[in-house]
């Protein structure tokens, strides 16, 4: 198993634990602040140490502002893991 190998799973399981929406309710196309999601900035820093605990990618606060869709944050992740 690589190290980037069931990450964008991992992802998608921490966004939808810590967003309490079913996983199933988005995709990668997904926007954090819309309808499906409706994260805030406190959700994504959230979103963001639970990666950083479960996966081992630090996301730093710059980059996150950047990563608009679960997608955008998948590929970040994987592209460090």
């Amino acid at each position: 198993m690589t190290a980037t190998e069931g990450v964008p799973d991992r992802v998608e399981g921490i966004v939808a634990d810590r967003l309490r929406v079913d996983a199933d309710a988005f995709d990668d196309d997904t926007p954090f602040d819309g309808e499906a999601l409706d994260a805030d900035s406190l959700d994504l820093v959230e979103i963001a140490e639970a990666i950083d605990a479960e996966v081992g990618v630090h996301v730093p606060d710059d980059d996150l502002e950047d990563l608009e869709t679960v997608g955008d944050l998948t590929t970040y992740v994987a592209e460090r893991a």
